[in-house]
């Protein structure tokens, strides 16, 4: 009875299969990680070349160019505001539209805070709705992310 077998036991293939499986859980976590990270550091510099484009719009004209929204009647952007980076190449608040890029997933709008202004980008998670992901640029360039 001294045969020898060549091959793998079942035992053997499920614990590999285990293991890869772990090992893809964790990797899927990671990297769906990083994309959030990515999206919102492009959210960020979309806010930051709408704030300059901002400030340039104000040096020629002597006022800040909005897309609808002011602080009197308590409105910020909702989920499913406007693409306020789309509408202010269509003003004409920027000369192109290559630092935009629509594949990052946020809606941006412009709020009026006075005499000044806010930049607002909003992510709505589509696996969990309830969960809304905010950032905040002001007129003197401080972002607030903490909503996200």
């Amino acid at each position: 009875m001294n045969k020898k077998f060549k091959g793998f036991t079942l035992i053997e293939l499920l614990v590999v299969v285990a293991i890869i499986g772990t090992l893809a859980s964790v990797g899927v976590y990671s990297y769906n990680g990083y994309i959030k990270s990515s999206k919102k550091s492009s959210a960020k510099s979309t806010m930051m070349q709408i704030g300059l484009a901002q400030t340039e719009f104000y040096s020629n004209s002597g006022f800040y160019w909005f897309n609808g929204y002011d602080d009197d009647d308590d409105t910020s952007c909702s989920a499913t505001g406007s693409k306020g980076a789309t509408e202010a190449v269509g003003a004409g608040l920027f000369d192109n539209a290559k630092y935009i890029d629509p594949a990052i997933d946020f809606d941006f709008c412009v709020i009026e805070k006075g005499a000044n202004f806010e930049i607002q980008a909003i992510y709505v998670d589509p696996s969990k709705p309830e969960k809304v992901c905010m950032l905040k640029l002001d007129d003197l360039g401080s972002i607030d992310d903490s909503g996200c």
